[in-house]
C-alpha cells in the first residue's frame, strides 16, 4: 500500500521504520558474512561477527518486546482490529523461534567451524521472515490499526523503549538508525548528536564483523 510522506508520521513511527530497515540490512549482511566465514575461517572475524550478532539480536528482540508489551495492548484497549493484532503477534512468535536459532549458531561461532554455515542459514531465514513482517506491520499501522494510533500510544511506546533499553544501546542505536536514514528522514533518529559522534565507531564495528564490502552495503 502507498505510504504517506515520512515527515508526516509521528516521530516514534519514523524511528520504527528506520529500525525495520536497519534490522533487515544487518540480517542480510550477517547471512552473507557468515557464508563467507564458512568458506574462509577467520578467528578475528568470527569473534567480531559473534559480538555484533549478539547486539543485533538484542535490538530486534527489544523492538518486538516493546510492541508485544505496550503497543499491541494499548491498541487492543482502544478497540483496534483484532485480526491485525493477532497477525502481528503470530509473526513475532515465528520470528522468536528463528532468532533463537540464529543466537544459538552465533554462540558457537568461535569454537565450532560448522557454526558459520548454520548461522548463515538461520540469519537468511530470519531476514526473509523479518522483511515480510516489517511490510505487514507497516501496512497494518497505516491501515487497519491507524485509527487508534494516537500520540498517547506512540509516547507510551517510546517511554517504555527508553526505560527498558540496555545501557550500551543508547550509544549504538542512534548511529545505527542514522546509517540507514536519508537526509529527509533524520527526524526519526533519536539523539542526533550521539548519532553523529558514534558514526565512526559503528562503521568500524560493521567492518570488523562483515568486512569492507558488506559493511558498505546500502540500506
Amino acid at each position: 500500500m502507498a505510504h504517506p510522506p515520512f515527515h508526516t508520521l509521528h516521530r516514534s513511527h519514523q524511528t520504527m521504520l528506520l529500525a525495520h530497515r536497519a534490522m533487515s540490512r544487518d540480517l542480510e549482511c550477517l547471512a552473507r558474512a557468515a557464508a563467507v566465514l564458512a568458506e574462509r575461517p577467520d578467528a578475528a572475524r568470527a569473534r567480531a561477527l559473534a559480538k555484533y550478532t549478539d547486539q543485533l539480536l538484542h535490538l530486534i528482540e527489544h523492538h518486538h518486546t516493546g510492541e508485544d508489551d505496550v503497543l499491541w495492548p494499548e491498541l487492543a484497549k482502544r478497540g483496534a482490529d483484532a485480526e491485525a493484532l493477532e497477525l502481528m503477534a503470530a509473526e513475532h512468535g515465528e520470528l522468536a523461534d528463528l532468532l533463537k536459532r540464529t543466537a544459538a549458531a552465533a554462540a558457537e561461532l568461535t569454537s565450532d567451524s560448522s557454526a558459520a554455515q548454520l548461522l548463515a542459514a538461520a540469519a537468511s531465514d530470519t531476514h526473509a521472515l523479518l522483511a515480510r513482517h516489517a511490510t505487514d506491520e507497516e501496512d497494518e499501522l497505516l491501515g487497519r490499526l491507524a485509527p487508534h494510533l494516537t500520540d498517547e500510544v506512540w509516547d507510551a511506546l517510546r517511554k517504555h523503549m527508553v526505560k527498558t533499553q540496555a545501557p550500551w544501546a543508547f550509544t549504538f542505536l542512534p548511529p545505527w538508525l542514522a546509517d540507514v536514514a536519508t537526509p529527509e528522514e533524520r527526524t526519526g533518529v533519536p539523539a542526533p548528536l550521539i548519532a553523529k559522534l558514534g558514526g565512526s565507531r559503528l562503521r568500524s564495528l560493521r567492518r570488523a564483523a562483515f568486512g569492507d564490502e558488506l559493511a558498505a552495503q546500502a540500506a
